[in-house]
């Protein structure tokens, strides 16, 4: 298995492929390129029909998945204000690729996993890693993905909401030689391919774990038998002076995923903003749907947090210095992180270049992104997603 990524800035199509395809071959040499990851400002993308078959075939890849991102990512470099594309090419030996595409349409008549099973003709014994890119303004995202994680538990679900467009119609996906504005985009990859997951939501809890004893939906009433308002005072006074002045600002809620942990700590949690509250019954609303019995957390999130947090992240990866070494890796941000968060740009991409060492990276800032928090997928903000690829060895190849 080997992979090898490409940045260009080139606006002249011709420049363009000439560009990425030398890029590519000067570290693939003439191994044939099974996968291709395309990210595109949208300021780069030809509408010309022809302009994404140009790309494959200049490039040599079999099959090609991406989408338009307001700030793309490649190599060691975060480009924000420069519109760039990038490439990430894979040679996948022994992997078998199933390529799909969904309309909302297929969402909402669809009537469990079975449908899942036969529409995108794969099934969990084949133990699927997904990759997956929807466009935001088509797409029922939080409820395709939780389709997914039901039709397919514990498989790998990695990917983003499509950037660069403000409205329907200006984002774009990409599937082999389509170029598509509604729907989501994504390829199953089974057999000797292992997709590790790095998810940084960028917060640390602050206070005590709580117990909600009343919710409704978005709302909770109760968090151990008292008005969160009151918790949220009580917990604000006992914390250090830093952090209440980050509280007042940049305060989340993190609901614990796996109950059955003993003690919780950054990445147990999914992290949700806080939307509102009662100031009369001092009830909460959160950017979830809530139950009675479970267990959250308050968070805090701030640059430095989000770096800590990262680092963390990353370091807990190369703690398995037993597995397979990674061969290539997908980088899906927020478009709420980079220079604007850190006040310095390619942060992200610098710490996973000299954390888990060099190695072909691509990918984009996103409008939502699409990862695991105790191996079950979400869509989150404010979150750098990290896929890693490595090898994994099988007894038989599926397909």
């Amino acid at each position: 298995m080997k992979f090898a990524s490409a940045l260009s800035t080139k606006s002249d199509l011709l420049d363009l492929v000439q560009d990425l395809a030398g890029q590519v071959r000067a570290s693939l040499g003439p191994e044939k390129i099974d996968l291709a990851l395309l990210f595109v400002h949208p300021r780069l993308l030809d509408e010309n029909p022809g302009w994404l078959e140009s790309v494959r075939r200049g490039i040599g890849a079999r099959h090609l998945v991406g989408c338009t991102g307001g700030g793309i990512i490649g190599g060691n470099r975060e480009c924000e204000q420069e519109p760039a594309v990038s490439l990430l090419a894979a040679n996948l030996p022994n992997v078998e690729i199933a390529p799909f595409h969904i309309t909302q349409e297929e969402l909402e008549e669809s009537t469990g996993p079975a449908f899942w099973h036969f529409q995108l003709e794969v099934t969990p014994t084949t133990e699927p890693n997904f990759l997956m890119f929807l466009e935001p303004f088509s797409m029922q995202a939080t409820e395709l993905v939780a389709a997914f994680s039901e039709a397919y538990p514990d498989a790998p679900i990695l990917g983003g909401l499509a950037s660069g467009g403000r409205q329907a119609g200006e984002c774009r996906l990409f599937l082999d030689d389509k170029i598509l504005d509604t729907g989501a985009v994504g390829v199953a990859l089974s057999g000797n391919l292992e997709l590790r997951t790095v998810v940084s939501q960028g917060c640390r809890p602050i206070g005590q774990p709580f117990t909600i004893t009343r919710a409704d939906r978005n709302v909770i009433f109760e968090l151990g038998g008292r008005p969160p308002l009151a918790v949220v005072k009580e917990m604000m006074e006992k914390l250090p002076a830093s952090d209440q002045n980050l509280a007042k600002s940049a305060m989340c809620l993190g609901r614990v995923i796996n109950e059955y942990q003993e003690d919780f700590g950054q990445g147990d949690f999914l992290v949700r903003n806080l939307i509102g509250h009662d100031p009369n019954s001092g009830a909460m609303a959160v950017g979830d749907v809530v139950r009675t019995g479970q267990t959250v957390q308050f968070q805090v999130r701030d640059a430095l947090t989000a770096a800590e947090d990262l680092q963390a992240m990353l370091r807990r990866e190369q703690r398995f210095s037993a597995r397979p070494p990674v061969c290539g890796a997908m980088l899906v941000s927020c478009l709420g992180r980079g220079a604007g968060m850190y006040g310095e740009p390619d942060h992200d991409i610098k710490a996973l270049q000299e954390i888990l060492g060099p190695m072909p990276v691509a990918g984009f800032f996103a409008n939502g992104e699409i990862g695991p928090v105790s191996r079950k997928p979400f869509i989150h903000g404010f979150t750098s997603v990290i896929g890693l690829f490595a090898e994994r060895t099988v007894t038989e190849t599926h397909g």
